[in-house]
């Protein structure tokens, strides 16, 4: 993502607490990083449009939610507040939600028509609902283990990328041959975070959005496996919210932290840049 006055005021003060999480992680791990991911009592959404947020502004509310330890993932501007009845408390300070807005010019072909050039990168100020009062009350919200499996199962089936357990004791993507090989299920446990059924889809998540790399999908560059493993990622994080289940972490993942912590220091855009690929990914299967 290229740097503007608006990445500088919304990503560049983000990057920094997301790196001290991933320290912190490696001093102890037990406090992951990731853990703002769960026990979420809805989806990140705007209040008024009922839309889900996507890409760095589910990141973003949702770590924000974390942060100030929120009840409720849902933001809206102070305008779409009033419109429901309430308005921000005083002192209440906004968070950034992001937004493409198209830049248009007349054509040079015909000078009666205007063309779509570009798009310019700006951000509204959205608050949060904690930080507001008035009658709005929030939607009622399924979490945990109220997925449904078989819903999943349909989804993973409709993506059209072949499954495999040719391998006990393995979960990974083969991009040569365009596979994903998932250990049996009875190989995952329950665990103190989430029980096995979790673990299961939350892994598949995590090797489905590594497919969609491949050259007959969305082609996605890998010159960094370390880039690549923080897509997969938030690609999980992001399948994971739209069936209702937690994010649980892979075995592997603390090997790329100190990765992802350098690569953050250096260009803060990273973070933005990994969330908009991991929608992407998300967002290909989903108009199959």
């Amino acid at each position: 993502m290229r740097k503007t006055k608006v990445t500088e005021i919304v990503i560049k003060p983000f990057a920094p607490k997301i790196v001290k999480l991933m320290e912190e992680q490696l001093k102890n791990p037990k406090k992951r990083w990731d853990s703002a991911f769960n026990n979420l009592n809805c989806r990140p959404m705007n209040a008024k449009t009922k839309n889900i947020y996507k890409g760095i502004n589910a990141i973003m509310t949702t770590f924000d939610t974390y942060f100030s330890e929120y009840k409720y993932c849902i933001y809206a501007t102070k305008k779409q507040w009033a419109s429901l009845g309430n308005v921000p408390k005083a002192g209440a300070q906004p968070l950034p939600i992001v937004f493409y807005k198209p830049r248009f010019e007349d054509s040079k072909m015909d000078p009666t028509l205007r063309i779509q050039t570009g798009c310019f990168l700006l951000y509204s100020k959205g608050y949060n609902f904690a930080q507001t009062e008035g009658d709005y009350t929030p939607p009622v919200f399924k979490t945990g283990k109220q997925y449904s499996i078989d819903a999943i199962d349909q989804f993973v089936k409709s993506t059209k990328v072949e499954i495999k357990h040719k391998e006990e004791g393995r979960c990974y993507y083969n991009q040569t041959s365009d596979f994903i090989n998932m250990t049996s299920k009875i190989n995952f446990k329950d665990t103190e975070e989430a029980d096995a059924t979790m673990h299961y889809y939350s892994v598949l998540f995590h090797e489905l959005t590594h497919s969609t790399g491949h050259e007959k999908r969305l082609n996605r560059d890998k010159t960094s496996r370390a880039f690549e493993e923080l897509v997969a990622e938030l690609g999980s994080v992001l399948f994971g919210q739209q069936y209702n289940i937690e994010k649980t972490i892979r075995n592997n993942h603390v090997q790329y932290l100190n990765s992802w912590i350098k690569a953050l220091k250096n260009d803060y855009t990273l973070i933005a840049d990994a969330a908009a690929k991991a929608q992407k990914a998300v967002d290909f299967f989903a108009v199959k």
